[in-house]
């Protein structure tokens, strides 16, 4: 064929044309392939395109294809079905497509594997990082919800008080975990947008650790962790800041909770003799707390917020000193933002309890 006959594409909008023009105007093949809005098409193009196109009733998207078209799948829709339930089934340790292929298809490319199970709607994610639970851990959880089942009736919960305490590490720097970035091969790798900057000196390591609690009213004072933190601290620290919460209740005029009771996890130092004696003296009722439960905790979800408050605030870019760094985190602790939000996550509390027993014990959603 000659290179100026090369056929081109007879598109809708060009069918749309040669229509009107063929049958409103009367126009001849040959003139309507001439017209100059068309493109240079050949009059068989037109005569066929029209012909087609009466044929299916002036569709002007019909393409002429029977059914469907080009290379046959390698997985067929069984294949995917398969596929769905092998992930599902919880006595195999069947999780991503690299899995699957090596299972199921050794025979496909890995890229057409996680293609096509995107395509099913089985997309790729990545998955939570939460910490181990063995069956003693789970006897624990379970024992907890037991133990406190009533509190998730909101009202029964909130008749009472729990201060929900825990200690963070707040660090005045970037993660030196690894970040992402979308760009076009080629495009300037160093663009300070899509640079990740480390700080190896100056602001790098600077770090403080704090204590703090949350409770129906908002949250305690954020008391500032000097150096490592021993049993002995941990007790000088509560008495900071557990016993003036605690008194505010016990002696409160207008509220009086039907519990009164002090939470913190299990390290060390929480359930050292030192730490038992004083909450005996002080008479204070501490839960039964399960280990490795952090997902149970609403003040993890306190802390995660304030770091985040504090990155984002003004003054984080000119702190330069631990101190610094803690005078910024108690503006931000005791904002009244921070205070709804704090009280926000401790009326949490009894919808985890809930989501505790309907994951038989697993890990939660928080």
């Amino acid at each position: 064929m000659p290179p100026d006959r090369q056929r081109k594409p007879f598109t809708p909008t060009k069918k749309a044309i040669a229509s009107v023009l063929h049958d409103t105007f009367q126009w001849s093949y040959t003139d309507i392939a001439a017209y100059p809005r068309l493109g240079g098409l050949d009059p068989s193009t037109v005569r066929k395109g029209l012909k087609r196109l009466a044929e299916h009733g002036g569709d002007f998207y019909h393409n002429g294809r029977k059914g469907v078209c080009g290379r046959k799948r390698q997985l067929s829709q069984e294949d995917l079905e398969l596929a769905e339930l092998e992930l599902e089934d919880p006595d195999n340790n069947i999780a991503n497509g690299k899995d699957l292929r090596r299972e199921l298809f050794p025979d496909v490319p890995g890229r057409t594997v996680r293609h096509s199970l995107s395509r099913f709607g089985l997309k790729g994610f990545a998955q939570r990082q939460k910490l181990p639970l063995k069956p003693t851990h789970l006897a624990k959880r379970e024992a907890m919800y037991n133990k406190y089942a009533h509190w998730t009736d909101q009202a029964v919960f909130d008749a009472g008080v729990m201060i929900n305490s825990d200690e963070t590490k707040i660090m005045l720097s970037t993660s030196d975990g690894q970040r992402w970035c979308r760009r076009r091969h080629g495009e300037n790798v160093l663009n300070p947008k899509l640079v990740q900057q480390e700080e190896r000196h100056g602001r790098f390591g600077t770090s403080l650790c704090v204590w703090g609690a949350i409770h129906p009213e908002g949250v305690s004072d954020l008391i500032r962790i000097d150096g490592n933190l021993d049993r002995f601290q941990y007790v000088e620290i509560l008495q900071k800041g557990l016993l003036p919460l605690y008194d505010h209740y016990d002696c409160h005029t207008t509220f009086r909770p039907t519990f009164l009771v002090f939470q913190q996890d299990n390290d060390p130092k929480h359930t050292s003799r030192h730490a038992k004696d004083f909450f005996r003296d002080e008479g204070i009722d501490v839960m039964d707390w399960a280990a490795k439960s952090p997902d149970v905790s609403p003040v993890e979800n306190v802390w995660a917020r304030l770091k985040e408050q504090i990155r984002k605030h003004p003054r984080y870019a000119v702190a330069k000193t631990p101190d610094d760094l803690y005078l910024l985190a108690k503006d931000v602790w005791h904002s009244p933002e921070f205070v709804a939000y704090a009280i926000h996550c401790y009326k949490s509390f009894p919808r985890r309890l809930e989501q505790l027993a309907a994951n038989d014990f697993y890990w939660i959603d928080y």
